[in-house]
């Protein structure tokens, strides 16, 4: 494992100072529609549990695009990150609108915001990267007022999907094991365990478009021909361009069967403290 002094250089010189891959300098408002998408569907769940107002806290905020959906719909936002770079580039309304609400540190290390107790927690695509999940569930405990719920996203890797379609093959010969970016790997089964064993309540779980069925066909298998990678991606933007725009409890039902079913790229849980 790296230490905790070498993923926060990491983070602070190199994750979105350089736009690489999913982070660029500017986004097409397609782009922007599918960010404001993924968080209204986290949004959604959150609501369907009693909290669609208060204060939210995205820990890991990156381009703070989270916190911005999450200001629309009324609430008081925070956020957390190893470097405000991405929020800087991306969102600088944010920072300047929400004077001492953004914080560069470390997530695990240190509470935030002392004093301040939060309705929801947004914790995205973070624990994968991190030494000890165990001490970010923590955290994620502490920030929580009573009541309060926690929505916390990971990739979904090593599924029954992914053994369907990659065969007996060796971990590490599998293009999603990365280390050491991904230091940890979940599924629908681990994800809510984590929450379990950290004294959490696991109320529902979701998943996000299941882009990885598309590796079935070799016609369409991004991973075998990078040029298909954008399509792949549009194809997952329109998805969820339409799944925001069907009533919400048929959205929440869509998106709670692809976690049951073992799938989705991105696979969420939501905690509350007993």
């Amino acid at each position: 494992m790296p230490t905790i002094g070498e993923i926060e250089k990491h983070y602070r010189e190199s994750y979105y100072q350089a736009p690489t891959g999913q982070y660029k300098k500017e986004y097409d408002q397609a782009e922007l529609d599918y960010f404001d998408d993924r968080a209204s569907i986290a949004l959604d769940f959150a609501a369907a549990h009693g909290v669609s107002r208060g204060n939210a806290i995205d820990l890991g905020c990156g381009e703070g695009f989270f916190l911005k959906s999450a200001h629309r719909r009324g609430f008081n936002i925070f956020g957390v990150d190893h470097s405000l770079v991405g929020v800087e580039r991306q969102n600088r309304d944010l920072i300047e609108n929400n004077v001492d609400h953004l914080h560069a540190g470390d997530i695990g290390s240190q509470r935030h915001f002392e004093g301040v107790s939060f309705d929801l927690v947004y914790c995205k695509n973070v624990i994968e990267h991190v030494i000890d999940p165990d001490i970010i569930m923590t955290r994620i405990g502490s920030y929580l007022s009573p009541g309060g719920l926690a929505v916390i996203e990971v990739p979904n890797d090593f599924s029954t999907l992914h053994s369907t379609i990659f065969g007996d093959v060796s971990k590490e010969e599998l293009p999603i094991f990365v280390p050491p970016v991904h230091l940890h790997y979940f599924t629908t089964k681990t994800l809510p365990e984590l929450g379990r064993r950290n004294g959490f309540s696991v109320i529902d779980c979701f998943g996000d478009y299941p882009i990885d069925h598309l590796l079935m066909e070799d016609a369409f298998n991004y991973y075998k021909d990078r040029k298909l990678g954008p399509f792949a991606h549009s194809l997952r933007r329109k998805f969820f361009r339409y799944a925001c725009s069907v009533d919400v409890e048929a959205r929440l039902a869509l998106f709670r069967s692809i976690f049951t079913a073992g799938l989705g790229r991105d696979i969420c849980i939501v905690v509350r403290r007993p």
